[in-house]
């Protein structure tokens, strides 16, 4: 009965092959040997219950096997923020599936090039860009770096980095556009942060959706909330105290309209027989609010799976994506929404 650790000696003899045969095989040295070869190497690392090192090969191929994923420190604390970590789900997935780690860079507002001097410092193979704000300088410098790089969601207009994101301008128009053929014309509007490019283009649709219903806008149904569950409620309060008071509201986040139907509960008012209420998400609890929450779905989980497919593709064929994939949004209709009773 062997005893210790496996070495790449053994694997070799196992295997019938040459120590730099299972080192070819190990690392994805193609035209090294035959794929008959490689698989009698794989079945004798599998016997053998062989480790690679990690570091050797990291050195061989003059890698980390490291990717970064860049957030603001805006989102608050990563861990409380549900879009930040259904994504974060998906990198992470997207990365393991191709033997990468991943590390966490934050952006500090007040301190950019601290960020920027974690992704240059040659401990990540490529950066995954979070949701960064519109004014973020690291666009700017991604655009001009050799660190391969991928933005994933809120992504900004005429970028040179490959993206992928939800379509959030067709998604927030067929909302609104479906509430306007149900018969609704005072539709209020709980805005994300405004610092995103995610909710200015959301604002642009409900707009747009409304004058193609030949629906002035009135800017007294606008709030701007923060795509937070606090956002949401004092969205809600201010919307309600207007008069005429909206009979929909629509809000940029499934976040914010679980904030804003506490505070509709808490008027005594009913949803959706006095006002109708629409999120953006598609989170896991908007089907269990009570009542249910019609909202607008975004695959969170694969824009962020999607983005790290991206960047490893990038890093393995040394040359930047020429592609950006935007998912389509859908109208996902629960119990929330309703004609107006007027």
């Amino acid at each position: 009965m062997r005893r210790g650790v496996p070495t790449i000696r053994e694997v070799a003899e196992a295997a019938g092959v040459s120590i730099s045969t299972v080192s070819n095989v190990l690392y994805g040295k193609q035209g090294y040997y035959s794929p008959e070869t490689a698989e009698r190497v794989w079945q004798a690392v599998k016997n053998l219950g062989y480790r690679p090192n990690h570091i050797a090969r990291s050195l061989a191929r003059r890698r980390t096997f490291t990717v970064g994923v860049v957030v603001e420190q805006q989102l608050g604390n990563v861990s409380h923020n549900l879009y930040f970590g259904i994504m974060l789900d998906g990198i992470l997935q997207g990365a393991t599936d191709s033997d990468y780690q991943v590390k966490i860079i934050r952006v500090r507002p007040d301190n950019p090039e601290q960020a920027i001097g974690h992704i240059e410092d040659g401990s990540v193979d490529g950066v995954v860009l979070a949701a960064l704000l519109a004014d973020s300088p690291l666009i700017e410098h991604m655009e001009q770096s050799h660190v391969p790089s991928v933005v994933a969601g809120s992504i900004p207009p005429h970028t040179k980095l490959p993206c992928v994101d939800v379509d959030d301008t067709a998604g927030m128009y067929q909302a609104v556009k479906w509430l306007t053929q149900l018969g609704h014309w005072r539709i209020g509007i709980i805005l994300g942060d405004l610092r995103h490019w995610s909710a200015r283009r959301r604002e642009s649709a409900y707009l747009m959706a409304l004058r193609d219903a030949s629906i002035e806008p009135n800017p007294a149904w606008r709030y701007e909330g923060n795509y937070i569950l606090e956002g949401g409620e004092a969205g809600a309060r201010y919307l309600l105290n207007t008069h005429p008071r909206p009979t929909a509201i629509v809000c940029c986040n499934d976040t914010m309209a679980m904030g804003a139907l506490r505070a509709i509960h808490e008027r005594g008012i009913r949803v959706p027989e006095e006002v109708s209420l629409v999120g953006f998400d598609d989170a896991p609890a908007s089907a269990y609010t009570s009542p249910p929450l019609t909202t607008v779905r975004q695959p969170v989980f694969d824009i962020g799976l999607r983005a790290a497919e991206m960047l490893v593709q990038q890093i393995e064929r040394g040359k930047r994506c020429e592609h950006n994939l935007l998912f389509p949004a859908e109208l996902v209709v629960r119990n929330t929404v309703a004609p107006p009773r007027d």
